[in-house]
């Protein structure tokens, strides 16, 4: 009787071990807010799952640029070589989800910080629309409702890169805007390092070519104004 009775209550602890450890993992995953077609939200969730469900969320891009002379750069985050998608490729400055509930401008300070380190106040990101985009990889079902921002980097403003980001280049506009259409490499700056890169199609992150067009755009019509 006592051996079963000790047994009994090992499986009971053992079960709630297991409860508890759940409902941790409940609160630790990343909840998303996720949409209909007509950006209306539905409802909320982890964000493993809105990937593999290819449901509609909200994710903030930061497109950050500078001047040298005349020259327009794009400055492309390169990500660690850990990273579980598209690991070592170039890609947006600072991108990230949006969670549930969360300041689209709250988000987005958090994510500049997280992966390159900078300390920018709301007012200074630069609201350039929206661009729903769908791109799909393996599994991968990813529908993001992309809220875009500029932000005009200047050399006093120092990068503290993350553990998700491996480096940051710099690249002529003209040039990534050529990439869409020539297949060929062209030549990115680590503003780290000064260390040359070579950017082309392969090793970037692929995005819809409506979306590089949109955003290419915005950074010419906004330094224009400037």
């Amino acid at each position: 009787m006592q051996g079963r009775s000790i047994s009994s209550m090992l499986s009971i602890k053992g079960r709630a071990i297991q409860m508890d450890l759940e409902y941790r993992g409940i609160l630790m995953a990343e909840m998303l807010t996720i949409y209909n077609e007509n950006e209306q939200p539905i409802g909320i969730k982890e964000r493993e799952k809105v990937h593999l469900d290819g449901d509609w969320h909200e994710t903030f891009h930061c497109w950050m640029f500078h001047k040298e002379g005349e020259t327009i750069h794009l400055l492309l985050q390169q990500r660690a070589d850990h990273k579980k998608d598209f690991p070592s490729l170039f890609d947006i400055t600072a991108a990230g989800h949006i969670e549930a509930g969360e300041d689209v401008l709250l988000a987005g300070v958090r994510e500049i910080d997280e992966e390159v380190g900078l300390t920018v106040v709301p007012e200074e990101l630069i609201h350039q629309g929206d661009y729903k985009e769908e791109l799909k990889e393996g599994v991968l079902v990813d529908r993001e409702i992309c809220r875009i921002y500029l932000f005009p980097w200047t050399n006093d403003r120092t990068f503290t890169i993350g553990e998700e980001v491996k480096d940051i280049v710099s690249v002529p506009l003209d040039d990534m805007e050529g990439l869409m259409d020539i297949p060929r490499s062209v030549k990115g700056v680590s503003i780290l390092n000064g260390e040359e890169k070579e950017v082309n199609r392969k090793n970037l992150v692929p995005h819809e070519k409506g979306y590089e067009r949109y955003v290419f755009q915005a950074i010419r019509e906004y330094v224009a104004k400037l």
